[in-house]
């Protein structure tokens, strides 16, 4: 494809800028109102904001950029002193920055009405986690906390765009702001987020070719004033445009209605539902009496009713000649959120502190007291021997630099005392300028309200509590700034809110960031065959809550201290926590020590952690050795078994033997018996016959 700069005509780019007026036109929106009240509103803030403005640049001038002015500078210089930095406060705001960057903040959405389900809750949840990241969250945070820390204040905003510029899915995303004093917002607002104002804004810059580009129907721009322009700021000046986002609430009166059901409708809302009611008075005379008391008792009334107000948020482009765009904001929420630091309301104004301001003039004595160290240092005698004429008579070169000399130093003795030279100590620094040294450190760190604990040095705590005592009184001393910030991160959560519906109205494809760490696909707003809507936005009164608690310092030595105690009590428990222990150990290789505790984690646990399937069960030798015993235990016991089963029939047999042969001499005994008896018989009847016949004789 062949580039062409010039890719819309002429024709088409006049009918943008008419479609442009008519839409002004048809709002009622005048050009030059609408900038005059811009350029009105930022002078107000200028005027309301400028100490806080000049005090923080030169908090921060002092943190990063110098410490000395240029007639300190001056005067150290007459007195041939050296002015230089013992700069503290430095290290001091990088490790309070440090633990926001590893404490972040967790999102949470709430239903107030509970009207939603809990997977509506949790969709929404997912999205401004999801919206988060893509916007790279942490960044724009971490630029706003440390302007709060080292100016006193901050700002990020919350934005639409589409996808790409081929795209025409809107997103949601966060805008950083480096520069937080080219934002401007309501003076009469009160809420640390500066969200009950009645209007903010900012101006920044876009090249010229980008802007021709964007706006081609936009001739002979000229740049939103800017106080920036006034300065030498050629690095943003040359080849740009300055535009102006404004951001104004427009207020209308409005009729609210109270139905007998409970619910608030406005005037319009009551409209639409006449109209519902029409229909069905309608249908009750189609259908007949059996069904007109049910749905007159359906058909909601009104109770009261009562004149209100409410506003609309407006978001005009502004240049200093023309409005460039204009829209609806659709949020009731304003876009721009300010970070506050820690600031305090006087005679109706406000004044703002940076985390290092009470600390300045510390520093200022600590470089006083260090720049006099090096000076005494500097400046100080270097003579390393007292000696006389005589004792070097001879050796005047060898003594015109006696710590170039390697070996001995010759030298004779004084011819009128005797005396040899003299070897001379060092002048030392006074002790009085290196103990205001030490309080100053000390000054120092207790206007911050740090302990050595939390500064990595060795302290007098002896104990695991004092010195967890002593690093959460630490973290406490910049909590005014962190909780300002969650409030901050929370008030964009609600932009987030009100602007899903609008942004994710049709159905599309995303890919959701759960809060266990893990992705998955997901279609929103996606149609079934019965007519419903999956994982769409109905109505509901959601908010958002921040969940944060002490430094990460705090919570890893919580953490250690808990898991060690539970494995000492439990030490069965130890393999399943021993990773968690590495995790929450800050040594050189932990690392290396987590990676190698993770192999006594159970391996079903870790799966289960990363969401995969569990492993197979791998063999366990005792129990495999243990199995191998039982098996050929159970395999004795089969061949003793058998062995006494053949061993029974064999008894069994023998028995039965036995029986039969038993029973074979009883009947051999009885046959034996039944013999005798005859025989016995036969004898005596033989013997009774012989008598008889012997008797008979004898008659």
């Amino acid at each position: 494809m062949k580039y062409n700069k010039n890719v819309l005509d002429e024709e088409l780019i006049a009918e943008m800028e008419e479609r442009r007026l008519e839409g002004l036109m048809d709002e009622g929106i005048d050009e030059g109102n609408i900038i005059d009240l811009a350029v009105k509103n930022r002078g107000l803030w200028t005027n309301f904001f400028n100490e806080n403005d000049t005090r923080g640049k030169q908090d921060q001038e002092f943190l990063i950029r110098d410490q000395w002015t240029a007639i300190e500078k001056g005067e150290f210089t007459r007195l041939f002193k050296p002015a230089l930095v013992f700069n503290k406060l430095y290290d001091s705001v990088k490790k309070v920055s440090a633990e926001q960057r590893k404490n972040k903040p967790d999102l949470e959405v709430r239903s107030l009405d509970g009207l939603a389900s809990q997977d509506e809750v949790t969709l929404r949840e997912n999205l401004v986690r999801t919206i988060s990241y893509h916007s790279q969250n942490d960044l724009i945070y971490q630029t706003a906390y440390d302007s709060a820390l080292t100016r006193g204040w901050g700002a990020f905003q919350v934005a639409t765009d589409y996808a790409n510029s081929n795209s025409f899915d809107l997103i949601i995303k966060y805008i950083c702001i480096n520069d937080p004093t080219r934002v401007f917002f309501d003076p009469k607002a009160l809420l640390p987020h500066k969200g009950d104002g009645n209007y903010c804004g900012k101006t920044f810059d876009m090249y010229i070719d980008e802007f021709e580009a964007t706006y081609p129907y936009i001739k002979n721009p000229v740049s939103f004033s800017d106080s920036r322009t006034l300065l030498d700021f050629q690095w943003e000046t040359k080849d740009t445009i300055t535009i102006c986002d404004f951001f104004q609430k427009e207020w209308f009166s409005k009729i609210i209605y109270l139905l007998d059901d409970g619910r608030s409708v406005t005037e319009d809302e009551w409209e639409d539902m006449k109209a519902e009611i029409k229909n069905a008075r309608k249908m009750i005379e189609e259908e007949g009496s059996e069904i007109e008391e049910l749905i007159l008792k359906e058909l909601p009334k009104i109770v009261r009713e009562r004149q209100s107000e409410d506003y609309r948020i407006v978001h005009y482009r502004l240049l200093q000649n023309c409005i460039i765009d204009f829209s609806i904001w659709p949020s009731k929420h304003l876009p721009i959120i300010y970070v506050d630091g820690d600031s305090r309301w006087i005679d109706g104004l406000q004044y703002t502190r940076s985390f290092i301001y009470d600390a300045k003039d510390a520093q200022r004595f600590l470089n006083y007291v260090g720049s006099e160290i090096a000076a005494e240092i500097k400046n100080r005698r270097r003579e390393q021997w007292l000696v006389t004429p005589d004792n070097i008579k001879g050796q005047e070169q060898q003594w015109r630099n006696p710590e170039l000399q390697q070996g001995a130093l010759v030298a004779n003795p004084d011819l009128k005392t005797g005396m040899m030279p003299m070897k001379q100590n060092p002048s030392e620094v006074p002790q009085s300028l290196l103990m205001q040294y030490q309080r100053a450190t000390m000054d120092i760190h207790e206007i911050l309200g740090f302990s050595e604990a939390n500064l990595g040095f060795q302290s007098n705590e002896q104990s695991g509590v004092a010195i967890d005592s002593r690093s959460r009184q630490g973290s406490l001393s910049a909590f005014v700034f962190k909780d300002n910030l969650d409030i901050a991160i929370a008030q964009s959560g609600r932009v987030v809110l009100d602007l899903l519906p609008v942004v994710y109205d049709t159905e599309r494809d995303v890919v959701l960031s759960t809060a266990d760490g893990k992705t998955r696909n997901v279609t929103l707003n996606k149609t079934r065959p019965d007519g419903s809507v999956l994982n769409g936005f109905s109505k509901g009164n959601f908010d958002i809550e921040i969940k944060s608690g002490p430094s990460f310092m705090v919570q890893k030595s919580e953490s250690l201290t808990f898991f060690l105690k539970m494995a000492t009590a439990f030490p069965q428990t130890f393999p399943l926590v021993a990773d968690l222990i590495a995790r929450n150990v800050d040594l050189e290789y932990s690392q290396q020590l987590y990676e190698r505790l993770q192999t006594l984690v159970p391996p079903e646990i870790l799966a289960k952690e990363e969401g995969k399937e569990p492993p197979p069960e791998q063999p366990n030798m005792q129990v495999m050795l243990a199995m191998q015993a039982m098996k050929e235990k159970e395999h004795e016991l089969q061949i003793r078994e058998k062995k006494y089963k053949l061993e029974e029939i064999e008894m069994a047999l023998k028995a039965r033997e036995l029986m039969a042969k038993l029973e074979n001499d009883k009947e051999n005994r009885e046959t034996e018996k039944s013999k005798t008896d005859m025989e016995f018989t036969k004898s005596m009847m033989s013997v009774v016959k012989d008598f008889m016949v012997d008797a008979r004789k004898d008659l």
